[in-house]
Order: C-alpha cells, then structure tokens, then sequence
C-alpha cells in the first residue's frame, strides 16, 4: 500500500468514517472497513473510495509487529541530534561568521554582509522563489538577471563602483575579480 496514511489518501472520506480508532488487519480480515461510508455524497468522496479500494486491495499483512524505521540515521534509530541536524540541513553558512561581525565598519554594513553571506537578500530571484512579481533582469545593466552576487560583484555598474573604492582606499580595498563568490572576496 502506499506510505501514506488513509487519512492523506482520501480525506474526504476520512471525515465520514466514525470509528477511526481500529486497527487496520481488523477492517481489512473481514471488509469492514467500508463501514460508515454509505454517506457518500459527491463525486470526489466516490473518487477517493475507488482509489482507496484499489490501494486496499494490494495489501498484504503479516504477523510481524509494526516496527518505525527512522530512516535519517544508518542504524535506522531515532536520536534527537539526528533530527536536529536533519531539520537545519543546508540552513545555515558554512562561511566564518567572525569575519563578518569583526569588521569595523557601520553596524548596517554588517548586518548587510550578514544577509549578503547567508544569501537572504530580496533580490529578483529570491523574489521568484516566493511567486512574487519582479523584473528578472538586473536594472543596473540589463545585461544579466538580478541576484546578491551579480549586484554586489560582477554588475558593471558595480564593477565601475569597486574601481573607485580601490582609488579612493589607495589599493586597500580590492575590486572583485570575475567569477569570484562573496566569501572568498
């Protein structure tokens, strides 16, 4: 049967059947599951028993105990630090967050470095991810589409930007060089 619950499957139905607290080989053995469903009254709550009869149909049950495999672990054992480290996966920077807070500039210029390295700025493609409106064109240059890096790096508007920041800085502060991410600039 599929790995989803009955209750996924066809929820419709699920809200018509009044004695959800029996064990599944009990309706199974002697059909009864079907109990209760007599009250169907459209045509998607018909839909969803045609499909939860043919998932129901394929069963085969054993004596074996049920038995819960958490499968984020090789063992297949639940740890709480297992869980945790499945929930922050990907979410975090992998990026040194002392180089960006121990520069001493602004307090706005950090945090805007901050959300520059851990890529949360609402530039045109984060605003795609989220189905927003937006132009995905860089309005700086029409040349590429809008994202942190291209703004912050290789837009020649930009570009031009850096330049006068290295002249201005005496060479202290160096332009981007092409095809260079924002944690090794």
């Amino acid at each position: 049967m599929d790995s989803k619950a009955p209750r996924d499957i066809a929820p419709s139905l699920y809200k018509l059947a009044w004695r959800k607290n029996l064990t599944v080989k009990d309706q199974l053995v002697n059909q009864s599951w079907t109990r209760g469903l007599w009250r169907m009254q459209t045509v998607e709550e018909m839909a969803e028993f045609v499909k939860l009869w043919d998932l129901v149909q394929g069963v085969q049950l054993s004596e074996a105990e049920d038995e819960i495999i958490w499968k984020f672990n090789s063992d297949g054992q639940y740890t709480a630090k297992s869980a945790y480290e499945v929930q922050f996966k990907g979410t975090f920077c992998c990026f040194k967050p002392g180089r960006v807070w121990t520069v001493h500039v602004e307090p706005k210029h950090r945090f805007f470095m901050w959300l520059l390295v851990q890529e949360k700025i609402l530039t045109a493609d984060k605003l795609q991810e989220r189905h927003w409106p937006r132009n995905i064109v860089c309005t700086l240059c029409q040349q590429a589409p809008e994202t942190a890096h291209h703004l912050c790096l290789h837009c020649p508007y930009s570009q031009r930007i850096w330049e006068l920041v290295h002249t201005w800085t005496n060479g202290l502060i160096k332009k981007p060089k092409m095809n260079m991410i924002i944690e090794e600039w």
